[in-house]
């Protein structure tokens, strides 16, 4: 068994050495050809295919504004070529782009589960985005746009907005502050991102079929083991609150670093003794908890270290003062030497450290702050992890780059990672111009000449043309590493300007799909569907509601004011909506290359059940239905003239289809769909409904009780549903109402008694009708809540007090005439103090009502709990259910 590991290992390496010839790690060809067009027509004709017809003005002009701003176009009659330009100058072009690298950088606005000591949402994640959307409208040199995100620190001068760029090193998870593994996800999104190597499959052993032995990765690791995290500003201003709170947080650090070296100096004859007894002293459980009398493990070992480095060094208290010593702790982020301290002590600097956070966060007037990594004064010297056990350390390795591209010279620069920048950027190195070329390529034909856009390696997609591949990105780079030239050299094509269909003769077609049926040699373009940023930022726009601000903080993707661009939602590691994973959204775990692109029955019945489309729909009809406003130019009195006569005026059924189209499909209806169209919303009758829909009857609110009236006054209806409760806003409590929140089971007052939650119930019928509810106070704890039942014309019926108790509040027959409210009403006691209640109220007919020939009709019952909804319903108008099937057209929902 042994010989034959010795023999399968032996093939690897063999395996590995010949992978040194594989065609990606080959220098870059010179490939006669002058444009992309004659590179496809070879392959064309060396299969026997015809090009596909070129696709009408509108066709191309819905593409090209989808592929480059993510958005409909406003007009499809401009010249193409002139479109291109202005579509690459648009603002918007950053934001569509910079969703596709943001993928690929794993972005994130929270860092995924993290300790409760520490700040979940990551400071610098919306100046990296809008850094990456800036840098690309700018049209930056890939070169640098590359070089800034590496090593900012060292070309860039302190407070320059550049160094936001760094985000894409510190964006990744935080595994619980596990330092291999977070250094492990930097060498991935480095090397895949930029190079398309799969590196970090050298961790445990040399890579199985490229050309990385596991000395690379370690020689990587080293570069990054000698970096630290920094949080510093990345923009003048100045901020007397956050000045003072960076202060406290650099005085405790201050304080405990030197505290922690006073106690490791004490003990240094403890640490050398404990140098016999190395088992006793884990170098790597992370759940260690620690006090301040415990030697600590990571100090052991870092006297290990030091003693087989400095061999019979004498030690004196000088030298053990000096930074390397092992008892010397860095002046660093707290996240880079949590490992020095007690648990106890972590625990407050994370938490002083959170404060400093939190306010950068929430507050719109601090300058705004990168994560950096910076060189620490003292590099390490990385050493080979035996099958990637960093408790069985093997050889010492040099921090250089990867050896597939020849003999290395080691690092001298302090960590190496500008060096590692530089050597990844130049333009002799054969892989980054075609990583980058071949994105951009997969971006406007779905599939990039290479189909693994992050792995070029053996297990890799070879390229389908190679040639083209090679020409592309020795064009890349004499454009001088110019992105929106590459965008123009292929839209400009005849490739891509091709439609998607060609009639054909039954043998051609049958030829062709049978040769291609990938369309992997381009004799057609080959339709998309709209990723859900570009669906959610459609919808909007055709409705007229889309704020297109440039830049700014995250919102929630549903909460109710949030009409941005979705590149704007909030991304939680931990929580990322369904809705979105449904539509194919990428793992912000993970460096994603390339999304997979389904259509599932999630996808239509969100579109059918979700709110968020009817609204769009809605607001579109309403849009649709006022007249064309009189331009500015009109003299004042003729406008206003106008102005009056239009207000009485409304489009008519065809006008108001024409504009639903237009905005829609930037086209006008066909005769036949007009004619349909027509016949379908002047015949608008109301949906049968098979049973009675309860949960119209609740309704849930927010207003303060009236002792002296019985009655709840100001009575509103809490404004945002998250799925399972209505609230104030997403997030809980919100600075609108506080605390206020209403369930199926029952739910929590707002913060003071005018903020009281209310479950209103409305009468459907005259009748008599009886309450069956118990109310119920867990906690034991604060002073309670107060608990009303209200008439509407009867007043106050029932009230009580309750703390860590229940009662029964049980009620019968109470006269009601249709349109008469019950209320539930709910607030806190003296202070605001563990409130949350439970409160799920039934109401049933006080009388069984018979019908037919002596048959019993089962009697109605109102059940808060059964009946909440998941959104209250609603039936549709025709008006409203033709707009919302054009909303999920084909020809919506996918680009031709």
């Amino acid at each position: 068994m042994f010989r034959r590991f010795l023999q399968l290992g032996t093939l690897c390496v063999s395996t590995s050495l010949l992978s040194a010839e594989h065609w990606a790690f080959q220098p870059l060809k010179p490939v006669k050809g002058t444009s992309i067009d004659e590179f496809i027509q070879k392959k064309l004709v060396e299969h026997g295919l015809k090009p596909s017809p070129r696709a009408d003005a509108h066709t191309l002009a819905r593409r090209a504004s989808f592929d480059l701003t993510g958005l409909q176009p406003e007009r499809t009659d401009v010249p193409y070529e002139h479109f291109v330009d202005q579509l690459l100058s648009s603002p918007h072009y950053g934001e569509q782009w910079a969703r596709h690298w943001l993928d690929v950088a794993r972005y994130s606005d929270t860092k995924g589960y993290v300790y409760a000591r520490e700040e979940k949402n990551w400071v610098h994640a919306t100046p990296y985005r809008d850094w990456v959307v800036r840098a690309l409208n700018e049209d930056m040199p890939y070169d640098r746009f590359l070089l800034l995100q590496i090593a900012a620190d060292q070309v860039v001068p302190p407070k320059s907005p550049d160094l936001a760029a760094m985000g894409f090193l510190t964006l990744g998870r935080r595994f619980l502050g596990v330092t291999h593994d977070i250094i492990d996800d930097r060498i991935d999104v480095v090397t895949r991102g930029t190079l398309g190597l799969t590196v970090a499959c050298a961790r445990c052993h040399d890579h199985k079929f490229d050309p990385i032995p596991t000395r690379d990765y370690y020689a990587l690791y080293g570069v990054f083991q000698s970096s630290a995290e920094a949080l510093a500003p990345c923009a003048d201003g100045e901020n007397a609150e956050l000045t003072a709170l960076v202060k406290k947080n650099r005085d405790l650090m201050t304080k405990r670093r030197n505290e922690q070296m006073a106690r490791n100096r004490a003990r240094m004859a403890d640490y050398l003794a404990a140098q016999k007894h190395l088992d006793d002293y884990p170098e790597e459980v992370f759940s260690q908890i620690l006090d301040e009398k415990d030697l600590n493990p990571f100090v052991v070992h870092r006297w290990k270290a030091w003693l087989e480095k400095n061999p019979g060094i004498e030690i004196t208290n000088e030298w053990l003062r000096s930074p390397g010593s092992p008892a010397f702790v860095p002046d660093e982020h707290i996240a880079n030497i949590e490992m020095y301290f007690p648990t106890g002590i972590t625990t407050e600097l994370w938490k002083s450290q959170g404060d400093v956070d939190r306010f950068l966060i929430k507050n719109n007037t601090t300058p705004a702050h990168a994560t950096l990594l910076t060189d620490r004064a003292f590099p390490s010297t990385p050493r080979v992890f035996n099958r990637g056990n960093p408790l069985t350390k093997g050889d010492a390795v040099s921090r250089q780059f990867l050896s597939l591209f020849g003999p290395q010279q080691p690092f001298k620069q302090g960590s190496g990672r500008l060096e590692l920048a530089q050597a990844i950027i130049d333009p002799r190195n054969p892989l980054t111009a075609r990583v980058m070329v071949n994105r951009l390529w997969q971006h406007h034909f779905g599939r990039g000449l290479v189909s693994t856009p992050s792995d070029f390696g053996k297990q890799g997609s070879p390229p389908s043309h190679p040639e083209l591949l090679d020409w592309l990105a020795q064009r890349f780079i004499d454009s001088g590493w110019s992105i929106k030239a590459m965008h123009r050299l292929i839209m400009l094509s005849e490739t891509y300007r091709r439609t998607s269909f060609q009639a054909r003769s039954k043998d051609e077609l049958g030829s062709s799909s049978y040769t291609d049926p990938d369309n992997r040699l381009l004799a057609r373009m080959t339709p998309h569907r709209l990723s859900f940023e570009e669906a959610r930022d459609a919808w909007l726009a055709s409705a007229g509601r889309l704020n297109l601000r440039v830049g700014g903080r995250p919102e929630g993707l549903f909460t109710a004011s949030n009409t941005r661009r979705t590149l704007y939602t909030l991304v939680d590691r931990e929580n990322v909506p369904m809705v979105m994973r449904t539509f194919d959204f990428a793992n912000p775990d993970l460096s994603i290359p390339q999304r997979t692109e389904t259509t599932v029955p999630q996808q239509a019945l969100f579109g059918l059940n979700h709110p968020f489309v009817v609204q769009q729909a809605k607001a579109l009809i309403k849009w649709s239905a006022q007249p064309e406003r009189s331009g500015d130019s009109q003299p004042q009195a003729a406008r206003r003239a106008s102005e009056a006569r239009q207000s009485s005026e409304r489009r008519s059924d065809a006008e108001k289809t024409h504009f639903i189209y237009q905005r829609l499909f930037q086209r006008p209806p066909t005769p036949e769909e007009l004619t349909s169209a027509l016949a379908f919303v002047q015949t608008d009758t109301t949906p049968f409904i098979a049973a009675p829909d309860h949960s119209k009857s609740w309704h849930y609110g927010y207003g303060e009780w009236d002792e002296a009236a019985g009655r709840v006054k100001n009575f509103k209806p809490l404004p945002h549903f998250t799925g399972h409760a209505w609230q104030g806003a997403e997030d809980w409590p919100n600075a609108q109402l506080g605390w206020a929140q209403l369930t199926a089971e029952g739910g929590h007052p707002g913060n003071d008694r005018k903020h009281a939650v209310v479950r209103r119930w409305i009468a459907p019928t005259d009748g008599s009708y009886d309450l069956h509810s118990t109310l119920i106070h867990e906690p034991e704890v604060g002073d309670g809540i107060r608990a009303f039942v209200s008439h509407s014309r009867l007043g106050k019926l029932r009230s009580t007090t309750l703390l860590g108790s229940k009662a029964d509040l049980q009620l019968d027959s109470i006269a009601f005439q249709a349109g008469d409210t019950l209320d539930f009403i709910v607030d806190i006691g003296n202070g605001l103090n563990s409130d949350q209640f439970l409160w799920s109220p039934k109401i049933s007919p006080s009388v069984t009502a018979t019908t037919g020939a002596g048959g019993d009709s089962p009697s109605d019952a109102w059940d808060a709990q059964k009946d909440f909804p998941a959104q209250p319903k609603s039936q549709l108008n025709a008006w409203e259910q033709f707009v919302q099937v054009l909303m999920l057209s084909n020809e919506f929902m996918f680009v031709d």
